[in-house]
């Protein structure tokens, strides 16, 4: 984080930051951004304060940078209708109230239903420093947390929507990475499964001949499957648990659109 601090106040120097900016909550919310990332966040910042005549780039106008660089840009033309905003508010007080009340989370720094990029809303969550290791317990309450959003559509509506199928799908691909590459899983042991051959540099993998039998595919599919039922069966726990918050916070949601960090826990407590 010290050293974002420092490249941040490089590429700012030659733009009129305001006062009142304080450099290190912008670093704090950039674990993981490259130097070129961060030139970027100062840049779109400027881009923001310029667009509405600012004479100065504010805190908020580096704080939008972060997410469009993270996100993409704010989607205000996509319009939802009455019934799709209820939806999508509870959606993602599901994703925020399961990631605020499991251990091993990252806090949440700010949930919205603005549409970013592909995403209809999001929660936005930013560790509280740089990890390199990520621990079992980690990416189990990471896999609930993913749920969280289908849990309380479910649990609320009684229905579900195509809302949580990017959810699923992260869901699902941290699932097989945990019992495929990261021996996480008591039952295959400390193994690695693989399928293919991947490109690292180009971030895919090429389909090939397995290396491992049918029987051994068909245990890996149901100790995925056990990974993701028993995250939806601790969502829809705390979720049950906590349904006067996710109703409060829904709300809080319908009616601002976006709560910042100090706003969403003043609501939780």
């Amino acid at each position: 984080m010290k050293d974002r601090v420092e490249i941040l106040k490089i590429h700012s120097l030659d733009k009129p930051l305001a006062k009142s900016v304080d450099i290190k909550v912008v670093a704090e919310r950039t674990p993981g951004f490259s130097g070129a990332d961060l030139a970027n966040l100062i840049n779109e910042a400027a881009i923001l304060a310029a667009r509405t005549n600012q004479k100065e780039i504010s805190q908020e106008n580096l704080l939008q940078a972060i997410e469009k660089v993270m996100l993409g840009p704010e989607r205000r033309s996509h319009v939802f209708s009455k019934k799709e905003k209820e939806i999508t508010a509870y959606h993602e007080a599901g994703h925020a109230i399961v990631a605020t009340f499991l251990p091993h989370t990252d806090p949440v720094h700010k949930v919205s239903i603005i549409s970013r990029g592909r995403a209809g809303g999001y929660t936005l969550k930013l560790p509280t420093e740089d990890k390199h290791l990520r621990s079992r317990s980690e990416f189990e309450s990471e896999l609930a947390v993913l749920m969280g959003g289908y849990a309380a559509e479910k649990l609320i509506f009684k229905e579900l929507t195509t809302g949580a199928s990017n959810d699923l799908k992260v869901a699902s691909d941290l699932a097989r990475k945990m019992v495929t590459q990261y021996g996480m899983s008591d039952k295959m042991g400390p193994m690695v499964y693989k399928q293919g051959e991947e490109l690292v540099f180009l971030g895919k993998e090429m389909a090939g001949e397995k290396t491992y039998s049918e029987t051994t595919a068909f245990e890996i599919d149901q100790e995925m499957k056990k990974l993701i039922s028993d995250a939806l069966k601790t969502a829809r726990d705390v979720i049950t648990k906590k349904i006067a918050t996710v109703t409060k916070v829904a709300k809080a949601l319908i009616e601002k659109e976006v709560l910042e960090q100090k706003e969403y826990f003043a609501l939780v407590k």
